[in-house]
């Protein structure tokens, strides 16, 4: 995983140095008139039984229009439900899974080295955290598993209502807009919270990769997910996931050292069935 080789040669680096020294508006049409209005006794004084029949007749339409047209999900729990099962179909039925960038941001205000490494810092930075910009694609149902979120797993969301803090539903005419806002977790783990329905960093993976970090723990903030579900199937097409991280490390080697990092993952991808 790329994430978790930019964690091992941060601390590396690091610690080397120290020795020598991660939305479509709908359309309306305006109603016409007739220009000229019928004059004949027959059309201005209708029968009761005429006016009956369509007093009944709109009745029938307002229902028929009531019955048809769905409700925008309003509450947290009912968007969370209609994103799951819209997400969860992406593994399902997708065809193809195209990822159309990556951005890797580093969160400066959540960068903290040992002293006299920042110019170290800064160039490792500058090597490994640069953007995929060139779009990749996943066919077939094995690569999509095992490349889009949750990686490896068969499900896209599992998450839970008790881990959002903001939740709305836009109704875009054909689609509906999904947002999402997660509330902040520490060390979340695959299929857990946050891990339900983000890709994540756990220590365990860092700590075999990696057996000179000593300690490892993740903070999880502020993650968005943004997804456009197409009304008519209830499937995603469209999703961005924002999932920004702070990376609490301890390294030993050649001396301890204590490092924090900040990063966000910004991950845009469209979906075809």
């Amino acid at each position: 995983m790329k994430k978790i080789a930019v964690i091992c040669l941060a601390a590396m680096m690091l610690s080397t140095a120290a020795c020598g020294s991660k939305e479509a508006p709908g359309q309306t049409t305006q109603p016409t008139q007739d220009a000229f209005a019928q004059t004949t006794a027959a059309d201005t004084a209708p029968t009761e039984e005429t006016t009956t029949v369509e007093v009944e007749s709109t009745e029938a339409e307002t229902t028929a229009e009531t019955t048809t047209q769905p409700q925008t999900p309003s509450s947290t729990e009912d968007i969370v439900e209609l994103f799951n099962e819209s997400a969860n179909k992406i593994k399902a039925d997708a065809s193809a899974v195209t990822k159309n960038y990556e951005k890797r941001i580093v969160n400066k205000d959540r960068l903290v080295v040992p002293a006299g490494l920042q110019s170290t810092a800064d160039t490792m930075i500058a090597t490994f955290m640069k953007d995929d910009t060139d779009p990749i694609v996943y066919t077939g149902k094995d690569a999509i598993k095992e490349n889009f979120i949750v990686p490896g797993q068969s499900y896209v969301s599992k998450l839970d209502p008790s881990y959002v803090s903001k939740a709305t539903c836009t109704d875009k005419g054909d689609t509906y807009e999904i947002y999402l806002k997660l509330n902040g977790q520490t060390s979340p783990t695959a299929g857990l919270g946050i891990g339900a329905v983000c890709d994540v960093i756990e220590a365990g993976e860092v700590a075999e990769k990696a057996p000179f970090v000593e300690k490892f723990t993740t903070e999880y903030y502020n993650c968005e997910i943004t997804a456009t579900v197409d009304k008519e199937t209830d499937r995603v097409t469209h999703i961005v996931y924002s999932t920004p991280l702070t990376l609490n490390i301890t390294v030993n080697m050649f001396g301890t050292h204590d490092l924090v990092i900040g990063f966000t993952f910004i991950k845009d991808y469209d979906v075809k069935y």
